[in-house]
């Protein structure tokens, strides 16, 4: 059939100009495996499941499923990649003992926990007439019947040898303790102890060369150094964003923690810490969980508020602000002091830091976590990093806090995103834009940071500081210059960031007449 048709057009639908934001998170464990899990040894094992996968990619009693499986009871959304180590070849395994003698004489009960109060505590009924032996059989039994506990158990005439599954010095600041009276029976607990020979890890972070996580969850028997120099070195990648954190967990006393803390000085590393208790029938760790397992509940939270709509409202405390009950980019802002971590135990009272020691470990870098006010909940207090000094060794807030640090990632990845989106392919020119064609001058370059810097001021970022007043700010200071010969465009710029409210001082004078 002949038909005619004039004129001829075509309509072509392109895709809308979109702003473009921030990548999705990815957050990345580092711990030890036990020999029968499937992963192999320093491969990347990435978009790990919510199937339970890490039992048996890491073996069900290893501490990194032990990380994995708890980080996962906060966030089953953000995208979970593993890397694990080997035990060393000469590695020791660290063990802890409780010492029983009987027989009892009365009925009674016996609580006994083992590395983390909420998962691994047992109730071990006693009769009357139990000996030692028959007490300590029942404690390895319990053990033995719980598959996640990331340690053995034997018995020996009452006296019960409890072993880490992997070896090194990881274990060595778990915590062990007995309570509860039993006539006839008594007890001794000594704690964690002997766990020698940690995995080698020299080249282990280059499996990740190129891939960027958010966040790292560190085994806290590894080097510090070696995750902190290898993520401040991505900080400021060149034709790339890769920069990162890692967590990490240290139990010790007041003064070994500050040592360590002090020796370090990344912007990239957050030392989570915890009193090491030394009392009758406790050992170990003031808050009474796994130290890896804190890091990973840590990093999970954190990981959880900045992933795209992510439902956050357990961890978005306070009045006002709906937006914020979702997670992405803009949560980087919002603080994360009083986030509550359900699953983690309160700390015995006079176990934990007082407030001078709160002080001197954030001073020195390191970070607590503590009960809110009833006793009823673990909440996480301010968190920083281990940054304190320029390169000068001057004093220098810029990197202080986690949130200081996520909120210029965060503002760093969009411009990055969005100059690689707008600017494609575009011509240079130090003089006038045709209009119609894809050419760029300081002009337009300048136009399109002040287009991002006004959208991340605004709902759904609210990571730069809005107003009129901060917008001419930004514009003043903002300045690019164009090399022809090389096709570049170098632009300096301040950005001035919204912080978080940590401390309110009111001046209450009382009045006694409102005449």
């Amino acid at each position: 059939m002949t038909e005619v048709n004039l004129p001829k057009s075509t309509v072509n639908i392109l895709s809308a100009t979109q702003t473009q934001s921030t990548a999705p998170v990815k957050v990345l464990f580092i711990g030890q495996k036990l020999a029968g899990g499937t992963a192999s040894a320093g491969a990347l094992i990435e978009s790990i499941g919510n199937d339970g996968s890490e039992d048996t990619l890491f073996g069900q009693r290893s501490i990194l499923a032990s990380m994995i499986r708890q980080a996962k009871r906060y966030n089953k959304i953000t995208r979970f990649d593993a890397i694990a180590l080997d035990d060393n070849g000469s590695a020791v395994k660290a063990t802890a003992v409780i010492a029983l003698t009987g027989p009892a004489t009365a009925a009674g009960t016996l609580l006994v926990s083992v590395g983390s109060r909420p998962q691994h505590q047992y109730t071990i009924a006693v009769a009357n007439t139990d000996t030692a032996t028959i007490i300590g059989d029942a404690i390895v039994a319990a053990i033995t019947a719980d598959a996640d506990a990331p340690f053995t158990a034997v018995n020996v005439t009452g006296t019960v040898t409890i072993t880490a599954s992997n070896g090194g010095t990881l274990a060595n600041s778990w915590s062990v303790e007995v309570t509860g009276t039993v006539t006839g029976v008594t007890y001794t607990v000594t704690g964690w102890t002997g766990g020698a020979t940690d995995p080698t890890i020299t080249t282990l972070l280059a499996t990740i060369d190129g891939i960027r996580y958010n966040s790292i969850v560190w085994q806290h028997n590894l080097s510090l150094a070696t995750v902190s120099a290898y993520l401040d070195a991505r900080f400021n990648a060149t034709n790339a964003v890769l920069d990162g954190r890692a967590f990490a967990t240290k139990s010790d006393t007041l003064a070994n923690i500050k040592a360590a803390a002090n020796a370090l000085n990344s912007k990239s590393l957050v030392l989570l810490s915890a009193k090491s208790v030394n009392a009758t029938y406790y050992k170990g760790c003031s808050l009474f969980e796994l130290p890896d397992v804190i890091s990973a509940v840590s990093a999970a939270v954190d990981a959880l508020r900045l992933t795209q709509d992510a439902n956050i409202t357990a961890y978005s405390i306070g009045s006002g602000g709906p937006a914020d009950l979702v997670g992405g980019p803009h949560i980087s802002a919002m603080p994360m002091f009083n986030t509550p971590l359900s699953t983690l135990p309160i700390i015995d009272a006079g176990r934990g830091f007082t407030a001078t020691e709160v002080d001197e470990l954030k001073a020195a870098g390191a970070s607590v976590l503590g009960n809110n006010r009833t006793r009823t909940t673990i909440l996480m207090g301010e968190i920083v990093t281990t940054y304190k000094t320029d390169a000068a060794g001057n004093p220098d807030t810029t990197f202080k806090y986690l949130e200081f640090v996520e909120t210029e990632s965060a503002i760093r990845e969009i411009f990055f995103n969005n100059i690689k989106a707008t600017f494609a392919q575009h011509r240079l020119t130090s003089g006038d834009v045709i209009p119609g064609h894809k050419i760029a001058n300081a002009s337009i370059i300048n136009a399109e940071y002040l287009r991002l810097y006004g959208l991340m001021s605004g709902p759904g970022y609210v990571l730069t500081q809005a107003g009129q007043a901060a917008v001419k700010y930004f514009d003043d200071h903002l300045v690019t210059t164009i090399d022809l010969t090389n096709g570049r465009a170098t632009t300096s710029m301040q950005v001035p960031i919204v912080t978080q409210y940590r401390e309110a001082i009111v001046q209450m004078q009382i009045a006694f007449s409102t005449i």
